[in-house]
C-alpha cells in the first residue's frame, strides 16, 4: 500500500513538472525545476511522453532565455493581464475594494510577502502560483496608487532558490531573509500578504512585529489550527499563549473576511477546496476616525440599555 502510494505521489510530481515546465517554455522562460525529492527517470519518461503526446520535435522548440528564472516581456504581459483582471473583473473585484479600503486608512511604505512558495519547486502548482503573483501585484499597485509614499516590496521564503531571485528581482519586489524580514521591514507601515504560513511563524513572528495590514488566514481558523498543534505535536512551545498573541493582535484593528475569487482554476476540485482566497481576512490597524465611531457606537448601546432599564422601572 506504502509503495503504491509513492508510485502516486512520484507520478504527480513528475506531471507537475512535466505541465509547469511546458507552461515556462510557452513565455521563453527556462524551463528549469530545482532539485529536490523526485524520481529523475520518471521525469525523464513524462517528458517524452509529453513531447509525443503535444507532437513536439525537441530539435524544434522556440530558443529560451538560458538563464533560469530571467523573466521575458510576454511572461511579464501575461502576468500584467492577470493583475488587470484582479483590479477590474466581477471575480476579483469584491477582494480588491476590501483592500483597497484598509490601504486607504495607512500610509504604506513597505510590503512584505510571506510564504509566496517557488516557482521553480517540483511541489509547486503553477496555475495556483501566477494567480497569487497577480493578486499580489494588483495589491502592490493600489498601495502604490495612494502615492503618500513609494513603497517597496519584498518576499521571503526559505523555499526560494537562485531562479526565484532574478524572477522576482525582474517582477520588481526583493527578497529577505527570515528573520530580516521580521526584525527591520515589518512595522506600522507594512502591508504583509501570508496565504500560506506556517503557524508557529504567524503566531511567533509575524502577529507579534504588529504590521499596519495584514492578508492571511482568518485569525479564529488560525487560532484553532495552532492549538490543535500545541496539543498534539512539539511545534509550539506549551506555554506559548496563543490565544493571547490572537487577542492582542485583532486589539485596535478592523478585520474582514477577503470576498472569494469566484474564478474556478481547476474543473475537476470543488469550488469550496479551488478558491484562492478562501478562509482568507484582512486585518488593518483602525484609524481614529474609526475608533471614534466604535466608541460613540458603544455610547449609544450603552444609553440605550440605562434608558431601557430606566423605563422598565416607571
Amino acid at each position: 500500500m506504502a509503495d503504491h502510494m509513492e508510485e502516486i505521489r512520484q507520478d504527480l510530481f513528475a506531471q507537475q513538472i512535466v505541465e509547469r515546465e511546458a507552461w515556462l517554455r510557452s513565455f521563453g522562460m527556462t524551463p528549469y525545476t530545482s532539485p529536490g525529492d523526485y524520481d529523475m527517470p520518471r521525469l525523464k519518461r513524462k517528458r517524452a511522453e509529453f513531447q509525443e503526446e503535444k507532437k513536439i520535435q525537441a530539435d524544434k522548440l522556440p530558443p529560451c532565455e538560458q538563464m533560469a528564472g530571467k523573466v521575458t516581456a510576454s511572461l511579464k504581459q501575461h502576468l500584467n493581464a492577470l493583475k488587470q483582471d484582479c483590479l477590474s473583473s466581477p471575480n476579483w473585484r469584491g477582494a480588491c475594494n476590501q483592500v483597497r479600503y484598509a490601504i486607504g486608512q495607512i500610509d504604506i511604505e513597505k510590503m512584505v510577502v510571506l510564504g509566496l512558495s517557488s516557482l521553480f519547486s517540483y511541489t509547486t502548482e503553477y496555475t495556483f502560483w501566477r494567480y497569487e503573483m497577480a493578486f499580489i501585484l494588483a495589491i502592490f499597485e493600489l498601495a502604490q496608487n495612494k502615492k503618500t509614499h513609494t513603497p517597496t516590496l519584498y518576499f521571503q521564503d526559505p523555499k526560494f532558490c537562485i531562479a526565484d531571485y532574478f524572477l522576482l528581482s525582474d517582477l520588481g519586489g526583493q527578497i529577505v531573509e527570515h528573520p530580516e524580514a521580521f526584525v527591520r521591514h515589518i512595522d506600522e507601515h507594512t502591508l504583509v500578504f501570508a496565504k500560506c504560513i506556517l503557524l508557529v511563524v504567524y503566531f511567533g513572528d509575524l502577529l507579534q512585529t504588529s504590521p499596519a495590514i495584514c492578508i492571511s488566514i482568518s485569525l479564529p481558523a488560525a487560532t484553532e489550527g495552532a492549538l490543535y498543534l500545541q496539543e498534539k505535536t512539539n511545534e509550539f512551545d506549551p506555554n506559548f499563549d496563543i490565544r493571547s498573541v490572537a487577542n492582542k493582535f485583532i486589539t485596535k484593528r478592523k478585520s474582514a473576511e477577503l470576498h472569494k475569487a469566484m474564478h474556478h482554476l481547476h474543473t475537476s476540485i470543488p469550488d469550496s477546496e479551488d478558491n484562492l482566497l478562501s478562509t482568507m481576512s484582512v486585518f488593518w490597524l483602525a484609524s481614529e476616525e474609526e475608533n471614534d465611531i466604535v466608541r460613540q457606537t458603544k455610547q449609544v448601546g450603552s444609553l440605550g440599555k440605562k434608558a431601557k432599564k430606566w423605563l422598565e422601572s416607571l
